[in-house]
């Protein structure tokens, strides 16, 4: 197979896909690019590590509960630090990014995911970071396990029947 016939079996395409804004404009959904993955990693590796290790700082401080930990971690974080990432995948500015209706933003999304395999790229990314700036990012199912620890289902109806027991006694001595 010659030169030629090779590039006309490759997947040239600018974009992945259309998405109709709320709007009315037409939003080109641009490729992923080697490009813009050295410049996530680049943001990930400089001010990625700033906020994961303020956020890491927080976590390991006993002096609140879980769930003060994340409103805290939440609240240090910037909005135009979280959608950096994705001004750099749709090529835009950041106030462009942020301006974004969330609904438009959510169907680019879709459009990405289902024109990528966003699991093998984000698992080659973390590893480029770890090569390049020796940090360990955790996985998404770790970052969910993290976030939403399960319940154990036992210790939630040992604790709804004592709860039970504790207020069917104040009504019998309430009554008494």
């Amino acid at each position: 197979m010659g030169v030629e016939a090779k590039l006309k079996t490759l997947d040239v395409e600018k974009n992945l896909g259309v998405v109709t804004l709320s709007d009315g404009t037409e939003f080109s959904v641009p490729r992923l690019s080697m490009l813009k993955i050295i410049q996530v990693v680049k943001f990930l590796g400089v001010d990625g590590a700033k906020i994961y290790s303020q956020a890491r700082e927080i976590l390991i401080d006993d002096s609140y509960d879980l769930i003060e930990k994340y409103a805290i971690i939440l609240e240090s974080i910037q909005e135009a630090q979280v959608m950096r990432i994705f001004s750099i995948i749709l090529e835009l500015e950041d106030k462009q990014s942020l301006a974004l209706d969330p609904n438009d933003l959510l169907e680019i999304l879709l459009v990405l995911s289902e024109k990528l395999d966003l699991k093998k790229t984000f698992t080659l990314v973390r590893q480029l970071m770890k090569k390049m700036f020796d940090i360990d990012l955790p996985d998404f199912k770790e970052l969910i396990d993290r976030a939403f620890p399960e319940a154990p289902v036992e210790q939630v109806e040992e604790n709804t029947s004592e709860k039970e027991t504790e207020e069917k006694q104040e009504k019998e001595e309430a009554t008494a």
